[in-house]
């Protein structure tokens, strides 16, 4: 009876030791929160404005912007969450009659990707995203004054009119990514990182928009839609948290 009993706590020891095995295999599920600024280059399609802008006998305005963006990315191991604020700076013409025009803007924009290329060094991901654009058209009397009376009294031609909508934005990211030491304070689960990389894409806009006044559509006035290719040279950093799971 001793024998039988001793037999089956061993078994049933043996058993719980085997599942105890199984229950703690640790399985890795890598995470990575990352912040990036841009640099770069937009072309945007600028045709029915400076058609516009032709008709009334003023120059045509750039095609061509710099922008400054800052976006903030979160990967769970291959796939991606990201947002992004983009700063449009302005091209200023100087236009007749002393009046200069500048477009200028904004867009923010959230989109989805995944990592076909991720190891230590470098990572590559295509990723599509909406779009939603502020984007202005300025313009501003030059004409000098030489009192406070002529200043205030005489009427200057400063106006600025509105287009916003959204649009769908197209693009893929290359970055070389550079490991940071933790420092002795830091948990070993979780490494710092740099990236250096560039980022290409094309914005599509599936119609345009008409300008608008203080909120108020103008007839006859030109339409935009923020279409065209970019390129962005992109400096950010980060944190890989590998979160264990135990089975």
């Amino acid at each position: 009876m001793k024998k039988i009993f001793f037999l089956t706590m061993y078994c049933l020891f043996t058993a719980s030791m085997l599942h105890a095995q199984d229950s703690t295999k640790a399985v890795s599920r890598n995470k990575y929160v990352q912040v990036d600024i841009g640099i770069g280059y937009l072309n945007t399609n600028m045709r029915s404005i400076n058609t516009s802008l032709k008709n009334l006998g003023y120059q045509q305005v750039k095609e061509n912007y710099a922008t400054l963006s800052l976006s903030a990315n979160y990967f769970i191991r291959r796939f991606l969450f990201r947002s992004e604020v983009s700063l449009i700076l302005p091209n200023h013409v100087d236009q007749p009659n002393n009046t200069t025009t500048a477009f200028s803007g904004y867009t923010v924009s959230a989109g989805i990707g995944y990592a076909v290329i991720q190891n230590p060094r470098f990572r590559l991901y295509p990723y599509v995203g909406i779009t939603s654009f502020n984007t202005t058209l300025k313009f501003t009397d030059k004409a000098p004054v030489t009192n406070m009376d002529e200043l205030i009294n005489s009427p200057k031609r400063n106006a600025k009119i509105n287009f916003s909508n959204a649009s769908l934005d197209l693009g893929i990211q290359l970055e070389r990514m550079i490991v940071v030491r933790n420092n002795k304070w830091d948990c070993p689960q979780n490494n710092k990182y740099m990236t250096v990389g560039t980022r290409i894409g094309y914005n599509w806009s599936p119609g345009t928009v008409k300008a608008r006044y203080n909120g108020s559509q103008i007839t006859g006035a030109p339409e935009y839609n923020f279409q065209g290719p970019y390129i962005k040279l992109v400096i950010g950093v980060g944190k890989k948290i590998r979160d264990l799971k135990w089975k």
